[in-house]
C-alpha cells in the first residue's frame, strides 16, 4: 500500500492535481507509516496481544510425597541422575517449573511435580526439612545459586550436589554452600581422555587410574582456588589466583609422574606409520627401514 501511495502521489504531482506542498506532506506521512507499521505489529504481539503460557497460569502441583532425595530440575542432567537412582532402587522427589518436561516424565511412568524449586514453600513441601540429599540441576545459574544458598541456610546438615556450567559457577556454588559440584563437560571430557589413553596402548586399569588421579587433584585444586576467587576481579587479572593456579598445574604434573612411577604405568611411544610400497613407486626415504650399521652410524 505504501509503494502504491508513492506512485499515486507522484502521478498527482506531475499532473498538477495536488499542490506541491500537500504532495510533500502526503509523501512524508506515507513514508512514516511504512516505517512504523512493522514496529507497531511487533509491539502489539509482544506487549498487548501476549497470552500467558500454561506454565504462567497453572498452579504448582500439590506435593504428596517424601523421599530422602530431592532433585530440583529435570533437564538432561537431572534425568540421568534420576535414572541412576531409580536403577539403584532409590526414589527422589522431582521438581521442575518446565511443565512439558514434567508431563514427558509422566508419559514414561516417572513421577514428577510441577513448580518452581526456588520457592521456599514448595521446597519445604517437597521435604527439605527431612531430606538427606538435594540435587540442584537447574539451567538458570542465578536460580541454582539462590536455591543452594537457601537450602544451606535452612539445613546446615543436608548434602547438596549441584550442577555447574563453568569454573566460575563452581566457585559461586561453593560459596553458596554446595558440597559436591559437577561441571557439565568436565566428567565427559575425562572419559574422552581415558579413551584416548586406552587407544595409545594403556590398559583399562592404567587409564582409569590416571583419570581418577586427575579428577581428585583437580577437585582439590578447585576448592583452594575458590578461596582466592574474587567476583569483582576478572580471573585473568586476579594475580593471587593466577599464581596459585600455575603452581597447582606444576604440582599436578609432578604428582602425576610420581603416581605413574609408583604404579609402574608407562606411556607407550606410538610407532611411526608404515607406508605401503606400490609397484613402480619408490618409498619415501623418511620411512625406509635402516640397517643395523646405519642405525649405529646415525
Amino acid at each position: 500500500a505504501g509503494e502504491f501511495g508513492f506512485v499515486l502521489l507522484s502521478f498527482a504531482s506531475q499532473q498538477s492535481v495536488l499542490p506541491p506542498t500537500l504532495v510533500e506532506r502526503a509523501l512524508l506521512i506515507v513514508a512514516l507509516s511504512m516505517l512504523l507499521t512493522p514496529l507497531m505489529f511487533i509491539a502489539y504481539e509482544r506487549f498487548l496481544h501476549r497470552r500467558p503460557s500454561d506454565t504462567e497460569t497453572r498452579e504448582a502441583d500439590e506435593i504428596d510425597e517424601r523421599q530422602a532425595i530431592i532433585i530440583a530440575g529435570i533437564g538432561r542432567f537431572g534425568q540421568v541422575v534420576n535414572r541412576l537412582l531409580m536403577l539403584a532402587g532409590f526414589r527422589a522427589v522431582v521438581l521442575d517449573n518446565n511443565l512439558e518436561a514434567i508431563e514427558t516424565m509422566r508419559r514414561f511412568g516417572i513421577k514428577g511435580f510441577f513448580g518452581d524449586p526456588t520457592r521456599p514453600e514448595l521446597l519445604h513441601a517437597a521435604g527439605l526439612d527431612e531430606a538427606r540429599v538435594l540435587v540442584v540441576a537447574l539451567d538458570d545459574k542465578k536460580a541454582a545459586i539462590q536455591l543452594v544458598r537457601y537450602a544451606r541456610s535452612q539445613r546446615p546438615d543436608i548434602h547438596i550436589v549441584a550442577r555447574a556450567h563453568d569454573r566460575v559457577q563452581v566457585f559461586e556454588l561453593y560459596r553458596a554452600g554446595a558440597d559436591d559440584i559437577v561441571r557439565e563437560l568436565f566428567d565427559s571430557s575425562l572419559r574422552a581422555g581415558r579413551y584416548v589413553l586406552e587407544n595409545l596402548g594403556l590398559t583399562d586399569i592404567e587409564a582409569s587410574k590416571i583419570e581418577h588421579f586427575f579428577f581428585r587433584k583437580d577437585r582439590e585444586g578447585l576448592r583452594e582456588l575458590a578461596t582466592l576467587w574474587d567476583p569483582e576481579i576478572p580471573v585473568s587479572r586476579n594475580k593471587a589466583y593466577v599464581d596459585r593456579a600455575r603452581e597447582l598445574n606444576a604440582e599436578l604434573e609432578t604428582a602425576l609422574v610420581a603416581h605413574l612411577d609408583e604404579g609402574l604405568v608407562s606411556i607407550p611411544v606410538p610407532k611411526a606409520p608404515e607406508v605401503p610400497k606400490r609397484d613402480g613407486v619408490a618409498p619415501d626415504p623418511a620411512f625406509e627401514d635402516k640397517s643395523d650399521d646405519q642405525k649405529e652410524a646415525g
